[in-house]
């Protein structure tokens, strides 16, 4: 019987690779996934202002004569780290800031219909000098509307060294641009007497224009920029700035004369070298002047205020005004370091006591009793909390995190109070 030939193996067949077609369509959605990743990240590390103009540089005492302020101005502070330290008090606390250069999250132009829009304006108190970023008044007033259950968006205007006419250039710009639903605008000692200056209360407010739509690739943008020596900002990598810059630098007072009678050496080497605000032996002797001004002589910031309460109804807003008092007026335990920063021994004494250097506060209630504006006077609740705490920093001369949060509670009650009595529209 024939044999039956065993079957020959053939050959198997090579794996089919992809098409080329599909190895193509893998290379361009792999690059397109690369290069919208990568626009992705340049907008969100090189962002542009939403508005074009507004800034806290505008709304700040700047030194002319920097050799940087032409371009500091056209830049201004985008996302900004500023490094303010007190090393009497024991503290070097950094400021965050914002794509407009405030301390605090970012926000838009326009309001969240969902949130109750409030801005507070004012100075270095607003801002927060001496705490972080989570102690400060908006930042506690914040806490306190979401914990009775108020959405609310607190945004923190609060400009160090600003005077009482930034305040009104701020107040007046930042109404009209950013439509809030509230402003409370916060006055501290320094702030009076107030100047006359009739020119600026009649000039208009500024217009900010909306950075325009840009549809060509971010890395595009930012090449044109560097080669027209164009602003850019990037939102993080900064390295803390120095607020208050060591001696020879022409911002320190100390550049430019010696240590006067009556400061404590240590603290004026501390001022020298920026471990301590410079300026605090001026205030020194500033401070009482302005405490125990006349106002029957003039001084009085009703004119300043009024134009603040025009602006603000004319936008559809409601005003409140707050006021913090000097640290020396609400506990004598700050006279010591008073008298090290140079104040007179009697008068640093006598601040606390002495009702002469009450007539901040008489005037403050009587300005905003004619104009028919809610005040928020934080001097008694700062005194009676100073049986329980220090409500400042001894030497540095602002709140600390608990005088904050004391102010934030006065303010907070003011405006709650005022809203119950305000007319059912």
């Amino acid at each position: 019987m024939p044999s039956t030939p065993e079957p020959v193996a053939s050959a198997p067949r090579p794996a089919r690779g992809p098409s080329r077609r599909r190895l193509w369509l893998f290379r361009i959605l792999t690059l397109l996934t690369l290069a919208a990743g990568q626009e992705a990240l340049f907008r969100l590390v090189f962002p542009r202002p939403e508005v074009v103009g507004f800034n806290r540089i505008h709304y700040q005492q700047m030194a002319q004569s920097h050799p940087q302020i032409g371009k500091a101005m056209g830049r201004g502070l985008v996302y900004d780290r500023l490094l303010i330290e007190s090393r009497p008090d024991g503290f070097a606390e950094v400021h965050d800031l914002n794509a407009y250069g405030f301390r605090g999250p970012d926000f838009r132009a326009d309001p969240d219909p969902a949130r109750r829009r409030i801005l507070v304006i004012g100075d270095s108190v607003v801002e927060g000098e001496g705490v972080g970023d989570r102690s400060t008044i908006t930042a506690e007033w914040s806490r306190l509307l979401a914990g009775e259950g108020t959405p609310a968006e607190v945004i923190n205007l609060g400009v160090i060294a600003a005077s009482l006419p930034h305040l009104w250039i701020l107040t007046r710009d930042a109404v009209n641009l950013l439509h809030p639903a509230d402003v409370v605008v916060a006055i501290y000692p320094n702030d009076l007497p107030a100047p006359s200056e009739p020119s600026l209360l009649t000039a208009p407010a500024k217009t900010f224009a909306r950075t325009p739509a840009d549809y060509r690739p971010w890395l595009v943008d930012l090449a044109e920029r560097a080669i027209y020596e164009e602003p850019i900002h990037r939102r993080w990598f900064h390295p803390a700035i120095r607020f208050f810059a060591p001696v020879p630098d022409g911002t320190n007072p100390w550049s430019a004369r010696d240590r006067p009678d009556g400061l404590k050496p240590e603290l004026y080497e501390d001022m020298k070298a920026g471990r301590l605000n410079p300026w605090l032996w001026h205030q020194s002797q500033d401070a009482p002047r302005q405490l125990a001004h006349d106002f029957a002589t003039g001084g009085s910031p009703v004119h300043f205020l009024e134009r603040m309460h025009d602006t603000c109804r004319a936008a559809g807003a409601r005003m409140m005004v707050a006021y913090t008092p000097f640290c020396g007026i609400v506990h004598p335990r700050y006279a010591s370091a008073l008298v090290e920063l140079g104040m007179d021994p009697a008068t640093a004494s006598a601040l606390a006591t002495d009702p002469k250097y009450r007539g901040q506060n008489r005037v403050m209630a009587d300005v905003c009793r004619e104009l028919g504006l809610p005040l928020a006077d934080a001097t008694a609740d700062l005194e009676a909390a100073e049986a329980v705490a220090p409500q400042y920093w001894p030497y540095d001369t602002h709140p600390n995190a608990d005088g904050y949060a004391t102010i934030a509670r006065r303010i907070h009650e003011t405006w709650k109070a005022s809203l119950a009595a305000a007319p059912t529209p």
